[in-house]
């Protein structure tokens, strides 16, 4: 990290007004908020508002929501007619990640500086190549509007898709914190009420009943156990969701794994089309989607890349290597040049398109019924252990 007389350098996102009352925000590195305060005094910036952000969110990616808001702001800015600079300064205002301000502000930096829009841009850890990349070819075509358009195109269909799948699993997280609340319930309030009357039964006393008792024992006996194994469990999930993030923890779920597959071929597929249409070089293309993957495919890929810059042809590379299923081979099977590859990964854009959308129904068609057979056994489980006690004392009578 920078170091300056010995002290390590913090970022610092800040906002201000300056002689003329007007708005005005930037970033830089200080050693601290007193110096970083300091030295805006005395460029003449007044009520400076500071907000430190910490190394390692410069290095993690930009949540794909806030891009979309970003290229959606910067698309419809542009397409207005207002200067470059300007549009990132109203976008800085209104953004409320600070990471993510920070960025812009380096850009807007960058760009007084005598950078292009995209050279600042890829010189931001977080935040796509491939939008730099794609950012440059426009630039240099003098389609900078257009560009972003079909940017934003692409990211919002990527938003759009992780959503959808997100929906699939939330019906399964309401379902078992309903599931989590009742027990509580049950557990905490219900069974010491009928504790007196399960224990007269002795020995008698219907096993799961008496499973529910000692478990409500423990939980009564022992708050603070339970307390500390319910925030070590929450910890282990903040820790799990932080190092392998959501992509890779929704593909180990059942039945998301093909979801998952499917979803990133689909990306892929629409990030290629979209890079050749705007006129990137090939091998550049096929270097910045096969980011799109992870782990073996992402190494399938990436012998794709080299099979075809060591003299193979492109179809060929393609069904050696990629690791797609047939139907979407056909569609790259007779490529002759850049042209006919754009053409064939535009129809498996429909392709995968429809496949996501099969799976997604048929999935979604297995969950709910499967989750309602659950739900209804548990709560037989749970009448049977408040009532079979009842039964059983109405046979003593």
């Amino acid at each position: 990290m920078t170091m300056i007389q010995g002290f390590k350098m913090a970022f610092f996102l800040w906002h201000g007004l300056d002689l003329q009352g007007s708005r005005i925000s930037g970033a830089f590195q200080f050693p601290n908020r007193i110096e970083a305060r300091r030295k805006l005094l005395s460029r003449g910036i007044f009520h400076i508002h500071l907000h430190k952000i910490p190394h390692y969110q410069l290095k993690s990616p930009v949540p794909l929501k806030e891009l979309v808001t970003i290229l959606l702001q910067l698309e419809r800015l542009q397409k207005s007619g207002f200067p470059l600079n300007q549009s990132l300064q109203l976008i800085i205002s209104e953004t409320k990640n600070h990471r993510l301000a920070y960025a812009v502000c380096k850009i807007r930096q960058d760009l007084q500086k005598g950078l292009s829009l995209s050279q600042a841009w890829l010189a931001q850890p977080g935040l796509p190549e491939m939008v730099g990349l794609l950012i440059g070819v426009f630039e240099s075509s003098g389609r900078i509007t257009e560009g972003l358009r079909h940017l934003l195109k692409f990211f919002e269909g990527e938003l759009q898709l992780r959503n959808e799948q997100i929906k699939l699993i939330y019906y399964p997280i309401v379902i078992g914190m309903l599931f989590l609340l009742l027990g509580s319930g049950l557990l905490i309030f219900v069974i010491p009420m009928y504790k007196s009357l399960y224990h007269r039964l002795g020995p008698e006393l219907f096993w799961l009943t008496r499973l529910l008792v000692k478990l409500s024992d423990s939980v009564l006996n022992k708050p603070l156990l339970w307390s500390t194994s319910l925030l070590l469990t929450g910890a282990a999930i903040v820790l799990l969701f932080r190092n392998f993030g959501w992509e890779k923890i929704r593909s180990w779920i059942p039945g998301f794994g093909g979801l998952d597959s499917l979803s990133r071929m689909l990306l892929y597929s629409r990030s290629m089309e979209l890079q050749l249409k705007s006129g990137v070089l090939l091998n550049d293309a096929l270097f910045q989607a096969e980011k799109l993957f992870s782990g073996s495919q992402q190494n399938k890929l990436k012998r794709v890349r080299k099979e075809i810059a060591s003299g193979v042809s492109i179809s060929e590379a393609f069904n050696n290597c990629s690791g797609f299923p047939d139907s979407a081979l056909k569609h790259l099977s007779l490529v002759q040049s850049v042209e006919d590859l754009r053409i064939g990964f535009e129809r498996n854009v429909k392709f995968f398109e429809e496949s996501l959308a099969h799976n997604m129904s048929k999935l979604n068609a297995m969950l709910e019924p499967l989750l309602m057979i659950f739900l209804a056994i548990l709560v037989l489980a749970f009448l049977l252990a408040l009532y079979m006690p009842l039964f059983q004392l109405g046979e003593w009578v």
